[in-house]
């Protein structure tokens, strides 16, 4: 049997590259009669297709970190003009690998061990954590799951009838749990959005030489700093007993001091009350200094670092042990806070 030994561009017989000749796939077709040659030769292919998909592997999790970069840069409305002006991706394929970024980075070793493709990788990402950690585990055991495996495990359609609200235990009590999560954080990126857009404007009229009317920035995000002020206690802020009332309805604390998510609490509070703002001369410098880096960490993820700037007679109630929900306590704390302004001014007169 003649047989062309053409070589390529490396010197190699690209017979054995490219094909197993007519004797070997005889061979290889006939169950359980496959050569030692023949089995070494599908042996390497194996292993260079698994290090290739490791590859993939490693790269979805690579781009995702670029996306994920970019989309802080990019205002969403443009990111697609963005994508075109170097590639052919669609904005939905960027927030996929944007996705098995940000979701699936505790996972990321034993994925890329295991050459998990992108595609199904865009599924696992969609998955809750407790489904992620046992799709993980049951790859890691060498199962080798596909999209549609994926896709029935993460949203596939419940195994039982029960509406979701009405299944008992810690497992159904867990569930209307994230069910309320959800909502309460889109909820709440939703106001921070809508602070951030007025915030930002504000700054962009400084830039141009006018000044930022407080009255008028108040109008537009005091409300909804209230509001997102008091979704974040509720998905964040710990509860804790009442601070001075044994038999008091316990209180939402503070998120822990020193904390970035602690300094976003305290000036969400802030922004929910003009009054407790800067002076107007101090104004522009704690919107750019303090408020939008905060906002940003919020939106964007961009890290919070440096002090906070020192606004005002701070916030003196958001400093205290709680921040209560009891009507009652509330109002103790406002006369208390008052009679101590009372006090500060009569000894200021006095003097």
């Amino acid at each position: 049997m003649n047989k062309s030994n053409k070589m390529n561009s490396n010197g190699n017989n690209m017979n054995e590259i490219v094909f197993i000749d007519a004797e070997k796939r005889q061979l290889a077709s006939v169950e359980g009669a496959v050569s030692p040659e023949v089995e070494s030769t599908l042996k390497r292919a194996a292993a260079k297709i698994t290090a290739l998909n490791r590859d993939s592997t490693e790269q979805a999790f690579e781009k995702g970190a670029i996306f994920a970069e970019v989309k802080s840069l990019v205002p969403e409305k443009s990111f697609g003009q963005w994508l075109k002006t170097f590639s052919d991706y669609k904005v939905r394929s960027a927030w996929n690998y944007t996705s098995v970024h940000e979701h699936l980075q505790d996972h990321r070793e034993q994925l890329i061990a295991s050459a998990v493709l992108p595609t199904v990788l865009f599924e696992l990402a969609k998955g809750e954590p407790a489904q992620i950690e046992n799709l993980v585990g049951r790859i890691a055991a060498g199962e080798r799951l596909k999209v549609k495996d994926v896709k029935e495990a993460v949203g596939g359609k419940p195994k039982s009838d029960i509406p979701p609200l009405d299944v008992g235990g810690l497992a159904g009590l867990r569930k209307a749990a994230e069910i309320k999560l959800s909502t309460d954080i889109a909820e709440f990126a939703e106001r921070v959005k809508h602070i951030l857009t007025h915030v930002d404007a504000a700054l962009d009229t400084n830039a141009l030489g006018k000044r930022v009317i407080k009255s008028k920035l108040a109008d537009q995000i005091e409300i909804q700093s209230r509001h997102a002020h008091d979704l974040f206690k509720v998905i964040a802020a710990p509860i804790r007993p009442h601070s001075w009332n044994p038999k008091g309805n316990w209180e939402i604390g503070k998120v822990e001091d020193g904390t970035s998510w602690g300094r976003v609490q305290r000036l969400l509070r802030q922004l929910g009350g003009a009054e407790d703002w800067p002076a107007a001369t101090e104004l522009v410098e704690w919107l750019s200094q303090e408020v939008t880096p905060a906002l940003r960490f919020i939106v964007h993820g961009e890290p919070l670092t440096g002090a906070p700037v020192a606004a005002d007679n701070t916030i003196a109630l958001a400093s205290g042990p709680a921040e209560t929900t009891d009507p009652v306590s509330w109002q103790k704390q406002m006369v208390e806070h008052q009679e101590v302004s009372t006090g500060t001014e009569s000894q200021a007169r006095a003097a």
